[in-house]
């Protein structure tokens, strides 16, 4: 009986704090608010940083990101990541099937579909200290 009681104990506590995490990072999303704005960061390792902006059909949402640039002896250099989503999580299925990269990687452009929110998320390897710019026009 104590076995079961652990167990189940144990699969409330895992719940709430999974639930806990979910919610920290949907609070964790940066609102931008357009037709212009930019945003200043420093990220690295498995963590990303996340913004939203609301944006209407028909509209052309822009994207730029730069970074400074660093060599790391071990690590080689860094280089800093973005992506588009329409959905408010970080697996990747989001990932917005129009628009298209420019600049080696560094902007993306596109026409968008709905009205709706839409996500950019960030990411760096190993470091990164970055500036996005996002446009709506």
């Amino acid at each position: 009986m104590k076995f079961k009681i652990r167990v189940w104990l144990f699969a409330v506590f895992a719940t709430l704090l999974l639930s806990a995490n979910i919610a920290w990072a949907q609070d964790n999303t940066t609102r931008l608010r357009g037709p212009a704005a930019t945003a200043r960061g420093f990220i690295g390792g498995e963590s990303h940083d996340s913004y939203l902006i609301h944006a209407r059909k028909g509209q052309t949402l822009t994207v730029h990101l730069s970074w400074r640039r660093h060599h790391d002896k071990i690590l080689g250099d860094n280089k800093a990541e973005f992506w588009v989503g329409d959905l408010p999580d970080f697996d990747g299925e989001g990932e917005v099937k129009f628009g298209k990269r420019f600049a080696n990687g560094k902007g993306w452009s596109g026409r968008l579909p709905k009205t709706a929110d839409y996500y950019i998320y960030v990411t760096a390897h190993p470091s990164a200290r970055y500036t996005l710019r996002v446009t709506v026009k």
